[in-house]
């Protein structure tokens, strides 16, 4: 297997994309504004693929960027290398020059035409003489100058060095653009065989990895569910063709084997490819240790006896294998590197591997843990005490750990101790369900049922499945059905059972009435049973549900839930009462209340919480920092929330559902476009009704700031059929109405928009009082009023609304009121007026940072004349707005009208208008043009490699 050219072209995206496509784009820019550019990336990163596309691309139009030119085509003389390679003399220039014909070779001296058939002719052991090199350079660099060529070398880190060292002298000699070049190297970090090559210091395009949307893209190209990208992503750490393989792999299983993304052998197969083809066997060998151990460091793998570890652990880490921090930790960038490098030797290897980390780690609980992974054998003695590090393990807030331990434990146990095996085994899966480890739960759940245990350790197993799969429990009503018939009889268990049938009726059924009754039967048994943490649970349920409902006993219910004093972390912050009241002051618009208390409890989290707990506060934390204005706090939060669930392998549509909040108020529509559609398809898929309707809304949302009226009425539309069955619902909790009523306004569903705000208004507060849900149904009201030709009431409307955002402390919602409000001046004729409210909507946005609506704002100045912000650039033809930027980037990756309409989520009709804009203002005639234009006016990163 020869590893780059097996595994280093990464497979199409959805829409005939490539995974590589972002790099390609850029390199073209860099390619046609500087004629050099360096692809840098590690093993299978996909930098062939995006070489390929930039010379595809290349080769449709010139590479001038004067419009129209009369340049005719280049040539591309193409050089591939393989490790082999570097010991074969003049190898690679004899692979280049192959691609020339006779009448190249014609245009040159007859001695320099006898050098260049000495070269192709060579032997490949034939050694080099002193007196060749000279003459190589000169015959080479004067055919290259004598046409127009684009130079590709793929794999500039095993050129032969008397071919590296004449076509480093060409490409000094001769000048960009006349030589044009572009060189990828196998390198994490700084290219340097490619800058040496190239002279200087070339611009470096890095072959990124995969982000969790772009992995929800490839599981969609797959048809796989895209809630597996989270999964995905510790996997394969975004490396593409990890991710490329495990998608295949996947796509191959019947569907009935498609319950979890399990690692496929396939995946560690080519992990192992990695490590074979940029590692020797020493350098392995200490990579086994590190896998085998939780918390591998320099200075442990050091005690264990590898003497070289600083030097191996720098090779992988120049390999893009892993990484180490500066506190000396090392971090696999893949775990399926790790699992690959855990079974690079067989059982016993792997077993006195665990002994000599059990000698060196230096922790005890650690110690236990591997003595336990090295026995074959049932030890009544190490299971007690590797049940004791579990336990240990557990107060230290170390669920996945403990969970392990636990199950460890059961697995040494003797089989004639039963209880005790039971007992572990039962602590395995209420670790595994507070870690979020579904296979440890399942496990231990299995065993359970095996044994024979009672009802009461059964129905503790498999109720920890269910809340181990978090948001994903659609598919878990049978499950819940045996728990309810083991549990018959014990009120304890049944109020436990209740519980969990509430939260899947809410999240998986969105059925509050459904949930709320079931809440209530859980509270009841918890009292019978003198259950107290599991009655305060309860009542905190019951309280959602209430407020969900629009029911008047909430406020009651949380404080019984509260009075019980049951503190935040015993069965989850997320789900307690304290909880509960910080996101009843989200919902009341009290943020400053909220934040302080989301605050506390973030502190309690992070030294007791889980993952889950962590991600709900975040997000929680986000959602308050939109609101108040915040953008750059608001954004960290929700970035937080994505890589926690991704990492931790959380459903991830509520994350995204927070990060296209934020985007949409602080980052970017198109990001918080593109984010939202990620977040409804995983919640579709997890069977998660809750947070489809809330990508949904923001999805809506940004279609309608974005003017894609049609797109914002069907998503709108979709948020409201699925909020039917809650007519009463407390709008704060949920603030899609107001979009919605706006959406239909301006699709000329007036009848739509009128029905919707006379039921809901009357729930959101009486006219007059300052409510954030009740003001922003009044800005959807002025909206409506100008619509019908009341356009002084509207203008009252709006400017009463727009006080009141001011008073509330709710900057964005006020500053896109006072853009609504200049609209409908403008509407009056009222040029003035229009401008003044969009002035003061754009020193809102301006002060909190609120990207996009600045952008809008700007937009709407410039067309009514004069400059649009006394800080910001002057207007004119070159000036893109974001939506035409972002297409036109998207035409740059190779997209064609159809496929960016479906990433913008707008129609063909609306792009092939906005692409006309963007040709006008650009002054340019054909999509290579465009690129070169975008190229000199967003140069992008300009990543060089540094001097010395």
């Amino acid at each position: 297997m020869r590893p780059d050219k097996d595994f280093d072209s990464a497979p199409a995206l959805a829409g005939g994309r490539h995974a590589a496509s972002g790099a390609a784009a850029h390199a073209l820019r860099v390619l046609m504004r500087e004629g050099r550019v360096a692809l840098a990336g590690p093993w299978g990163a996909g930098k062939t693929t995006a070489l390929e596309e930039v010379l595809r691309a290349l080769s449709a139009e010139p590479l001038s960027t004067e419009p129209p030119s009369t340049e005719p085509p280049r040539r591309v003389l193409r050089v591939t290398t393989v490790e082999e390679d570097r010991g074969h003399v003049f190898g690679a220039l004899a692979q280049m020059l192959s691609h020339c014909g006779a009448a190249e070779f014609a245009q040159l001296s007859t001695r320099q035409q006898e050098v260049v058939d000495r070269l192709l002719h060579r032997g490949a052991d034939e050694p080099l003489a002193a007196s060749e090199q000279l003459p190589a350079r000169l015959a080479v660099t004067a055919l290259l100058a004598a046409g127009l060529w684009i130079l590709a070398v793929d794999g500039s880190q095993w050129l032969d060095p008397a071919s590296a060292d004449v076509l480093g002298y060409a490409l000094r000699t001769l000048p960009a653009p006349g030589l044009a070049a572009i060189v990828t190297e196998r390198v994490q970090g700084r290219a340097q065989a490619a800058a040496r090559l190239l002279g200087g210091h070339p611009a470096q395009v890095d072959v990124l990895p995969l982000d969790a949307e772009e992995t929800a893209a490839l599981l969609d190209a797959h048809a796989l569910p895209t809630r597996w990208a989270g999964p995905l992503q510790s996997h394969c750490g975004g490396h593409r063709l990890l991710t490329s393989v495990t998608c295949t792999e996947l796509a191959r299983l019947p569907a009935a084997q498609r319950r979890r993304p399990a690692l496929p052998e396939q995946t560690v197969d080519a992990a192992e490819a990695w490590l074979r083809a940029t590692l020797g066997e020493p350098a392995r060998h200490t990579l086994m240790l590190a896998a085998l151990t939780s918390h591998p460091a320099l200075p442990l793998l050091l005690r264990a006896g590898r003497s070289d570890a600083e030097e191996h652990l720098a090779r992988a880490q120049a390999a893009g294998v892993l990484r180490v921090d500066p506190a000396s930790a090392v971090h696999f960038t893949a775990a399926a590197l790790a699992r690959a490098a855990a079974r690079s030797e067989g059982r016993p290897g792997r077993a006195a591997a665990h002994l000599t980390l059990a000698r060196a780690v230096g922790d005890p609980v650690h110690e236990v843990r591997h003595r336990a992974l090295a026995a074959d054998l049932p030890d009544q003695g190490l299971a007690e005490d590797t049940e004791s590090a579990a336990a240990t393990a557990r107060e230290a807030g170390e669920r996945a750990l403990a969970a392990e331990l636990f199950l460890l434990a059961a697995e040494i146990t003797p089989p004639a101790r039963s209880a005790v095996l039971i007992r572990r085994l039962s602590y395995a899966a209420q670790e595994a369900a507070c870690a979020g480890s579904v296979d440890i739960a399942r496990q231990a759940a299995d065993a359970l049922t095996a044994s024979r245990a009672e009802p009461a350790d059964q129905v503790t197993a498999l109720l920890a499945v269910v809340d181990a799969h978090g948001q994903a429990i659609s598919d878990l009503e049978p499950l819940l059905a045996r728990c309810r018939e083991l549990a018959t009889g014990h009120p304890g268990l049944l109020a436990a059972v209740e519980l969990r049938a509430a939260i899947a009726a809410n999240i998986a059924h969105h059925a509050p009435d459904r949930a709320l009754r079931a809440a209530g039967r859980a509270a009841e048994l918890a009292a019978a049973g003198g259950h107290r943490p599991l009655q305060a649970a309860a009542l905190t349920m019951r309280a959602r549900m209430e407020r969900v409902l629009g029911a008047p006993d909430a406020p009651r219910t949380l404080a019984e839930a509260l009075a019980l004093g049951v503190p935040a972390q015993h069965s989850g912050i997320r789900n307690s009462a304290q909880y509960l009241a910080a996101r009843h002051a989200v919902f009341d618009d009290r943020l400053a209340e909220a934040r302080e208390r989301l605050l506390e409890l973030l502190a309690l989290a992070e030294h007791e919480g889980e993952a889950e707990d962590l991600v709900d506060i975040w997000r929680s934390l986000a959602e308050v920092d939109t609101r108040l204005g915040a953008c750059a706090p608001a954004l960290a939060w929700a970035d937080q929330a994505v890589r926690r669930s991704t990492a931790a392998g959380l459903s991830m549509g509520p994350a995204w559902y927070t990060a296209a909040l934020t985007q949409s108020a602080a980052g970017s529509f198109a990001a918080a476009l593109r984010t939202a559609a990620c977040g409804a398809r995983a919640s579709q898929e997890e069977g998660d009704g809750l947070y489809v309707s809330r990508n949904l809304w923001v999805l809506g949302a940004v279609q309608l700031h974005t003017g894609e009226v049609a797109g914002a009425v069907a998503s709108l539309t979709a948020v409201a059929e699925a909020q039917r069955h809650v007519p009463t619902a407390d709008p704060g909790m949920f603030r899609w109405q107001p979009d919605a009523v706006e959406a239909f306004t301006c699709a000329g569903r007036l009848d739509l928009a009128r029905e919707l705000l006379e039921r809901v208004r009357p729930v959101a507060g009486p006219p007059g009082a300052d409510s954030g849900p009740g003001s922003a149904l009044d800005r959807a009201r002025g909206i409506l009023l100008a619509r019908t030709g009341a356009g002084e009431e509207a203008s009252g409307v709006l400017h009463g609304a727009a006080a009141a955002f001011g008073r509330m402390g709710l900057p964005l919602e006020q500053g896109r009121t006072l853009l609504a409000l200049g609209r409908v001046e403008r509407a009056r004729r009222r040029q003035a007026a229009a401008r003044s409210a969009w002035e003061a909507a754009r020193a809102v946005f301006e002060e909190t940072g609120a990207r996009p609506w600045q952008e809008l704002t700007r937009e709407l100045l410039e067309r009514a004349g004069g400059p649009a912000s006394a800080a910001g650039p002057a207007p004119g033809p070159g000036r893109l707005t974001e939506s035409e930027a972002r297409l036109a980037d998207l035409i740059c990756q190779g997209a064609t009208n159809q496929q960016a309409a479906q990433h913008m989520f707008i129609s063909v009709k609306t792009v092939e208008g906005m692409l006309s804009r963007v040709y006008r203002k650009l002054g340019v005639r054909s999509r290579t043009q465009l690129a070169a234009a975008r190229a000199a006016a967003v140069p992008g990163p300009d990543v060089r490699t540094p001097p010395g």
